[in-house]
């Protein structure tokens, strides 16, 4: 094989697009270098982590149709792979096909029936009528009036989404005319091509996703089926989703699985496709809503959460592989890439919302949920029943959230609690578990809610077992089932009114310890050796201790504001490099879309909540020489350190605290701090909209100059002297120093083209090269991979999805992603 193939990333993070296309880039790149190719990829996100690597071109630049074609003719690009950047890669790629026509280079996994198909309804419905399909019934319109002539077509509700929106699926209701102006002007606003789709209102329908694969033979596998917890009317990255399916019957999903295979074949998509469904409950009918030829989060779920190979096999069979022919890793039997995964645990997928953090810094938003997304990530939870998976899930989702606090429902009113039954916010799960606390019935609560009964039923369980737990402390029989439905140990001494280790003495004491699934695509049915393990509290334990000089790696859990995507960047740094040493690596983590499961970065992965008693039952497990925690885990990191845990912490300030105002500016000394020596590596400027660094600000006669403290802290690192005015005249303390935000590491990191998260790592191991060493004494002298660069943060429609003007988010805090370009010096 002789490609040149090109990827192209997925731009700054936002809603609905966190790191699922980076940790899909990562796994597409290792199965092209094995068959040969060539790889080129261009991000201009700082955070991105693949394009790091030593075996590919890196290319920097922004993502514009005239770049990709300079790139493709430069580069003598003969691919393109173009299902795995997500909804931003896609969206420019489609213009570049546009743009180019016949010119284009091969685009791997593209079907373009099926792209234009996602950006434009009408298109779909009559795409869907010709398959024989039902879609939902659409109409287009460039302004007020047609939009007024489409919904006395359709009839309200209505759903108005702009055409090709660059802030991603934006979905606003309409029940009245005057709500309809008001959503068609928006929408306008959000469109490129100044075009909106008017839906038929489907609210109260179950939503569920299909994940299916097809090989140029017409093989097609069913990888996946997810179900929302909520009906349509709720965003569905603000739903609860849980996999397998749950409340669907048999018929009906044999029939949805018939439907996706359709629209696989009818619009020629090879690879991966997901199709969204709305299914009345009541008739089992079904429409098709959706169909997004592409990789993206629901994509990086239902790899999660089987245990299926999905990016290796959905690589090679855009590559022109068949089913039956593709090679995966050892670890798997030589069928896999073609059988159906078979669970035989549940996964939940909680959302993570931002509410508590705006309102801590006295920016109000509506908490309420509709077809707007509002969260800004999710965890997971795993267990062997749904109690146990909605367990884990809702305490690593909020584990500092008051709203999340069972004590606050008590104070609702009657006439809030009907208000929020029917209004959905953030924290429903609680305020349905109080509802039924009240005695509201299962069927009042599912018809006001359009909630299947069978998760309500779920929830009487959980609140079943927290009142025995309450009330027969130290009964054995009852911490044994609450703790196989998921019930830690932290809500146990809450419960008991005790302190948490006499909770887990009492557990070893009495032999209640965690055993470790694998995630096994085939249910255990073949012999399979999967890294990647959950825990439950059975008998058969399927984990053991990977070495005795191995080294955890904790993640930052949730993608949240402010620096998400640099955390899961900075700690997926830390495993590869600790990997890259020889040392056995585990990572554990609860963020479906997390770069740290990335499948070649670590050994071992968990997937566990980052609570004290989840963290402690893997450490009796592994026992590993070194541990590694980010820094916003300070609890966590207090705790482990009283139990006696030697823990190394990549330090972090909780946020890059930057100014509203535009005309102030602060200058910032970046240092390394190798334990002994504290070395300066650049200056920067930072305002509130964007970051600069620039090589020659640094002249000889400044580093001489800049102050060197000598710092109290054991563990090596990145620090920053932040101030207001340059020079600085005061005399600088080792208190002045900060560390470093994930934000700006990751931006340095590009720039000097010196991966110097690699490099503390080294230095916490001892393991330093002569190199490292050089490279600091010397580094007044190194040439840079970019002399001088920007680091812009991305706007992220706060308007449309929180109510939030943009004049009042402090982007050092609140930022979702960003940008970065080269600056050209004369």
């Amino acid at each position: 094989m002789n490609e040149n193939v090109l990827i192209v990333g997925g731009s700054a993070n936002d809603f609905n697009h966190e790191t699922e296309s980076d940790f899909a880039s990562y796994q597409a790149v290792s199965v092209l270098k094995a068959k040969g190719a060539n790889v080129f990829l261009v991000d201009d996100n700082p955070y991105n982590f693949t394009i790091e690597r030593s075996d590919i071109t890196p290319i920097i630049a922004d993502l514009t149709v005239e770049n990709l074609i300079e790139i493709i003719e430069k580069y003598d690009i003969t691919s393109v792979m173009a299902n795995i950047g997500g909804t931003p890669g896609v969206q420019i790629i489609y213009q570049l096909v546009n743009t180019m026509g016949d010119a284009t280079p091969k685009m791997l996994g593209l079907s373009m029936a099926a792209l234009e198909a996602t950006q434009n309804t009408e298109l779909l419905r009559r795409n869907l009528e010709d398959l024989g399909e039902t879609g939902v019934k659409t109409k287009l319109a460039t302004n007020v009036t047609e939009a007024f002539d489409a919904a006395r077509d359709i009839n309200f509700p209505v759903v108005v989404r702009p055409v090709t929106s660059s802030s991603g699926t934006l979905r606003l209701n309409a029940n009245s005319p005057e709500q309809l102006e008001e959503a068609v002007q928006l929408a306008l606003e959000r469109s490129p091509t100044k075009q909106v789709n008017i839906d038929q209102g489907i609210s109260g329908y179950q939503e569920i996703t299909l994940v299916v694969l097809r090989d140029h033979s017409d093989h097609m596998i069913l990888v996946g089926g997810i179900e929302d917890m909520d009906p349509v009317g709720i965003h569905t990255s603000d739903s609860i989703a849980l996999t397998p399916i749950q409340t669907l019957s048999d018929p009906v999903l044999q029939k949805l699985r018939r439907s996706a295979f359709n629209l696989m074949r009818g619009f020629n998509i090879i690879g991966l496709a997901q199709v969204r469904f709305a299914v009345n409950s009541e008739t089992e009918e079904y429409v098709v809503t959706r169909l997004n030829p592409y990789f993206d989060r629901q994509s990086a779920f239902i790899a999660v959460s089987t245990g299926y190979p999905l990016l290796p096999v959905m690589v090679s069979l855009v590559m022109g592989e068949n089913l039956t022919e593709v090679k995966l890793p050892s670890n798997f039997t030589d069928n896999t890439a073609l059988l159906e995964p078979v669970m035989d645990h549940i996964v939940t997928r909680f959302p993570v919302f931002s509410f508590g953090e705006f309102e801590a810094s006295w920016v109000v938003t509506d908490h309420r949920l509709n077809t707007i997304q509002k969260s800004v990530g999710a965890t997971i939870g795993v267990g062997r029943s749904v109690e146990e998976a909605l367990e884990k899930a809702l305490r690593a989702a909020h584990f500092n959230s008051r709203d999340f606090s069972p004590t606050i429902m008590n104070t609702l009113s009657e006439d809030d609690l009907i208000e929020r039954i029917i209004h959905p916010r953030d924290n429903r799960i609680l305020v349905l578990m109080e509802a039924l606390r009240r005695g509201y019935t299962v069927d009042e609560l599912a018809e006001m809610t359009k909630i299947n009964p069978f998760y309500f039923y779920k929830l009487q369980r959980i609140m079943r077992i927290e009142e025995d737990v309450a009330s027969h402390p130290w009964n054995t029989d009852i911490l044994r089932e609450a703790k196989y439905y998921g019930l830690s140990d932290g809500l146990m001494a809450k419960l008991w009114d005790e302190e948490y280790e006499k909770i887990r003495r009492f557990r070893w004491d009495k032999n209640i310890l965690p055993t470790f699934k694998a995630f096994d695509p085939s249910a255990g049915e073949f012999d399979e050796n999967n890294p990647h393990f959950y825990s439950t509290f059975e008998k058969e334990n399927e984990t053991s201790r990977l070495s005795q000089n191995s080294a955890l790696v904790v993640g930052t859990g949730a993608f949240r504001l402010g620096d998400g995507a640099a955390g899961s960047y900075t700690m997926s740094m830390v495993s590869s490099e600790l990997r890259r040493l020889g040392i056995p690596t585990i990572v554990m983590n609860n963020n479906p879309n997390d770069l740290l499961f990335i499948p070649q970065i670590a050994d071992k992965h968990y997937y566990e909540p980052l609570e004290l008693s989840d963290v402690m039952s893997i450490l009796e497990v592994e026992n590993p020489q070194y541990v590694f925690i980010p820094g916003n885990r300070i609890k966590l990191i207090t705790k482990l350190r009283e139990m006696g845990v030697s823990v190394n912490v990549i330090a972090k300030d909780k946020y890059l605290p930057t100014s509203l105002s535009e005309n102030n500016e602060q200058t910032i000394v970046n240092y390394f701090w190798d334990g002994q020596i504290l070395t300066p590596i650049s200056m920067a400027q930072q305002d509130n909209s964007q970051i600069i660094i620039d090589q020659k600000v640094m002249t000889e006669s400044l580093y001489k100059s800049l102050p060197r403290p000598k710092l109290k802290v054991v563990h090596p690192g990145l620090y920053q002297l932040v101030v207001d005015h340059w020079p600085f005249e005061q005399e600088v303390q080792a208190d002045d120093l900060r560390p470093m935000p994930f934000t700006h590491l990751a931006f340095l990191n590009k720039i000097t083209g010196v991966n110097w998260i690699r490099m503390m790592v080294r230095y916490m191991t001892d393991q330093v090269t002569s190199d490292d060493e050089v490279l600091l004494q010397n580094w007044r002298n190194q040439s840079w991979a970019i002399p001088a660069g920007r680091l812009s943060y991305s706007n992220p429609d706060f308007a449309a999805h929180l109510k939030i003007r943009e004049s009042q988010i402090d982007n050092g805090q609140f930022a979702m992603g960003a940008r970065m370009n080269k600056i050209e010096n004369d």
